[in-house]
């Protein structure tokens, strides 16, 4: 419950204030002048001064410049007479947090004071938040050789990251664009006895299908137009180390044989050579669409297919692990150069109220470009505006398109909003059934009940988790 210190020389609207305010479910302390509201600030913390802008002695203007240099973090809202507009543009310029007008209509106060009660309450949020990101950042079950989560499904990837890292079986990382794959890889090579090696990305969708043989076997000198010397592939130099196969589904067909042969045979021979090399090397594939897809097209060999696909890992989108956003932030503004030495180090309520409620279909990768450009336009320590853009038409059926999958049942649309929904409400209200069955307009019972339905657990939302 908010405290509110009502300050009034008229009795009979001090009192019809402090009734309003009460109904109103807040604390009311009164005082009859600004004297005595200087007594009870220095006893108590309020949350918002309410004051006359006339009153004998000490009058509400000299009362806000009090307020301002002692207690920078109570509101203060000054009542004055009806159309004076120089009265007002003074009590805003002293610091006043707004101003109502007599006759005082109860509309117009309840307005005023739940907006600024509503900015308190989000800045208290955020202070709380930035103070458990603070306590958590630096548990090792969170931060994975750069790939930085808390929630449930973040921390099985972990758990399969470690334990693929003791094997050396061909991997499958799948995920939307921006999820982090390459991270994931690359965590895997660096947890393995591999780690001393070198670990080779190509990205296969790069290269039309004559380069990508160059890239991947290397050449001799001689073997083509412009083959000047002679150059080591990638598988090549790749050995005893991880070769990283993204966009893997836009290999042709042709180069999947010729890769399959060398995944099989362990060997592989540069263009124009005849001498064939031994090759000892790890394969980790990523892809962003469905391969069982590309079966069913054709344009991928079965053969080839269960080669790289032996252990597959998913990693979830950004919308799924919304839990984990707090820490994500936290994350890149300490490791952006410019951030650091601009000394940004959070973002406002505002702004991580419209993270919360964005889609984020570029997922963690569109996060640090937003991100970026807001740390370049940042007047402060606090970024208080980003660029979101706006959804696109197709929104409403993006959420359910995993791995390329488009089309979806009306049944599972309205089961993944309603998860969806659930999940933001429970991260906003940080695992508290009462205050999100409330908002949900549900009762405690039915809430549990949809949670069980989705696999919601309330312990995994909650600050302590």
């Amino acid at each position: 419950m908010y405290s509110i210190l009502i300050v009034e020389d008229h009795d009979l609207l001090r009192e019809q204030l402090g009734r309003f305010y009460e109904q109103e479910g807040y604390r009311v302390t009164l005082a009859a002048s600004g004297e005595k509201a200087i007594e009870k600030l220095s006893k108590e913390v309020f949350a918002i001064v309410v004051s006359d802008v006339k009153m004998p002695g000490m009058d509400g203007f000299q009362l806000t410049r009090h307020i301002r240099e002692n207690y920078p973090e109570t509101d203060v809202i000054l009542v004055t007479a009806f159309g004076n507009v120089k009265e007002a543009v003074q009590a805003m310029k002293l610091g006043a947090s707004d101003y109502i007008t007599k006759p005082v209509e109860p509309e117009a106060i309840r307005f005023v004071s739940e907006k600024l009660i509503e900015k308190r309450r989000l800045l208290e949020e955020v202070r709380e938040l930035r103070q458990i990101v603070k306590e958590e950042y630096v548990k090792e079950e969170y931060v994975l050789e750069n790939i930085v989560g808390k929630s449930p499904k973040v921390l099985k990837v972990f758990e399969l990251i470690k334990a693929l890292a003791e094997t050396d079986s061909g991997v499958l990382v799948t995920g939307e664009t921006g999820t982090g794959k390459e991270l994931v890889a690359r965590a895997i090579h660096n947890l393995s006895r591999r780690k001393g090696r070198q670990f080779v990305a190509i990205n296969c969708g790069a290269f039309p299908d004559t380069l990508l043989e160059s890239e991947l076997f290397g050449y001799e000198k001689g073997a083509f137009t412009g083959a000047i010397n002679s150059r080591a592939g990638k598988i090549e130099l790749a050995d005893n180390g991880t070769l990283f196969l993204d966009e893997v589904e836009s290999i042709t067909l042709p180069m999947q044989i010729k890769l399959l042969r060398v995944l099989q045979e362990r060997e592989v021979e540069r263009l124009g050579g005849n001498r064939k090399v031994k090759i000892n090397m790890r394969v980790i594939a990523a892809t962003n669409v469905d391969l069982s897809l590309s079966l069913a097209r054709g344009t991928l060999r079965e053969d080839f297919y269960y080669r790289i696909n032996i252990i597959p890992v998913h990693i979830p989108p950004l919308r799924e692990r919304l839990e984990d956003l707090p820490l994500l932030v936290e994350h890149i503004l300490r490791h952006h150069s410019f951030a650091r030495e601009k000394k940004i180090q959070n973002v406002s309520p505002k702004v991580f109220d419209q993270m919360l409620a964005y889609h984020w279909p570029g997922n963690v990768r569109e996060l640090e470009n937003i991100l970026e450009r807001a740390i370049v336009k940042c007047p402060g320590g606090t970024i208080d505006e980003v660029d979101l853009p706006a959804p696109p038409r197709s929104a409403p059926d993006m959420p359910f398109r995993s791995n390329g999958e488009v089309g979806v049942s009306l049944k599972q649309w309205v089961l993944k909003s309603e998860k969806d929904y659930l999940r933001g409400l429970l991260i906003k209200h940080k695992g508290r059934i009462g205050a999100t069955a409330k908002e949900a307009k549900v009762d405690d019972k039915t809430l549990y009940r949809k949670m069980r339905r989705h696999g919601l657990d309330k312990e995994s939302f909650k600050p302590s988790a």
